[in-house]
C-alpha cells in the first residue's frame, strides 16, 4: 500500500475517529486563575462532546486539588492537564508533588468542602494515581465519552415566576 492510499480518509468522522488515539497536554502556571483556563482549554477539546461537561469538571477539580495540596502553587509552580479522546476519555492532572497521597475521602455532611474527588469517582469508568509526594503526582480518570452531566433528581429545584 502506497503512502498516498494510507493517508486517504472519505469523511472527516473517518479521519476524527480514525485508529490513533487523539491526545493534547498543556502547562498551566500554579496561580489559582489557571484553574479556569484549564476548564477552558478541555472544553474546548471537547466541543461537541456529549462529555464536555463532564471532561470540564473534572479537569476543574482536579487542577483545584492540586493547586490547593501540593507544591504546584508555590513559586514557579505548574500543573499539566493531559486530555485523550477515545472511550473511554482519558483526564489527567500532573503536580509538581508535596503534601500527602490524593485519596477519596468519605462525603462528610457537616463540611462544605471535601467533595471533589468523591465526585470526580463518582463520574469516572476508573480513577488512579501515580507517582509521589517527593516527585509530583498524575490522578487520572478514565471517563465514559456518552456520559453526559446531570443534575441528580433529588437536588433539581422547581423555579417559581
Amino acid at each position: 500500500m502506497g503512502t498516498s492510499t494510507m493517508w486517504r480518509y472519505s469523511t472527516a468522522a473517518e479521519w476524527l475517529h480514525g485508529p490513533d488515539p487523539m491526545r493534547w497536554r498543556r502547562t498551566f502556571s500554579g496561580d489559582p486563575e489557571q484553574v479556569s483556563a484549564a476548564r477552558r482549554f478541555a472544553r474546548m477539546m471537547f466541543a461537541g462532546e456529549d462529555c464536555a461537561d463532564v471532561v470540564e469538571f473534572v479537569v476543574g477539580e482536579l487542577a483545584a486539588n492540586t493547586l490547593r495540596h501540593t507544591r504546584s502553587a508555590g513559586a514557579g509552580g505548574w500543573f499539566g492537564v493531559e486530555l485523550g479522546y477515545g472511550d473511554p476519555v482519558y483526564v489527567g492532572i500532573t503536580d509538581m508533588g508535596g503534601g500527602g497521597i490524593p485519596a477519596v475521602q468519605p462525603v462528610d455532611e457537616s463540611r462544605e468542602n471535601g467533595r471533589g474527588l468523591y465526585a470526580v469517582s463518582q463520574l469516572s469508568l476508573a480513577l488512579g494515581i501515580h507517582g509521589s509526594p517527593d516527585l509530583g503526582h498524575t490522578v487520572w480518570a478514565d471517563l465514559d465519552r456518552h456520559t453526559v452531566l446531570e443534575t441528580p433528581p433529588g437536588l433539581c429545584v422547581p423555579l417559581a415566576s
